[in-house]
């Protein structure tokens, strides 16, 4: 998808008609698609949309058409010379990230806190689902407020 992001910005500098082949067939029905949430397909499909000289279209691979095979020796190459691409992860990735990095940070307080000892005492791992324990049920567990007036301790 890089590939044939970066065939297409080639492709909307030049000042002709560019016919971009991939053996890809996945990646060419991407871009047909509205519902993507890709930044890399979504770029690809506005410059699509912004230039009709462009056209892209697959060709089955590795059937040695000379074009094709480049394509094929150039990928190997990718893969192996240490090029480095920038490529922005999916929303939905960064949101699990941090969740499970505010999830450590919690738990590293959480055990090394100086308050709520008590509360630890009954509830020692942190987690961000419910818990069935009620404010009450752990006032009283804890013998804080208002059960500590009536001698629960």
């Amino acid at each position: 998808m890089l590939a044939l992001k970066a065939a297409i910005e080639w492709a909307n500098t030049a000042n002709e008609e560019v016919n971009i082949c991939s053996g890809s067939e996945c990646s060419l029905q991407a871009f047909k698609s509205f519902y993507v949430k890709s930044i890399i397909i979504q770029e690809a499909q506005m410059t699509l949309l912004g230039n009709d000289r462009i056209r892209i279209g697959w060709v089955k691979a590795h059937i040695y058409i000379k074009g094709n095979e480049t394509e094929d020796i150039l990928a190997k190459e990718a893969t192996t010379d240490g090029t480095t691409a920038n490529i922005p992860f999916r929303k939905i990735y960064l949101k699990n990230q941090l969740l499970q990095l505010s999830l450590l940070r919690w738990k590293v307080k959480w055990d090394n806190g100086e308050t709520g000892r008590s509360v630890y005492s009954i509830i020692p791992t942190i987690s961000n689902k419910q818990l069935h324990w009620s404010r009450q049920s752990i006032q009283f567990a804890t013998g804080h407020e208002p059960f500590s007036k009536f001698g629960f301790h």
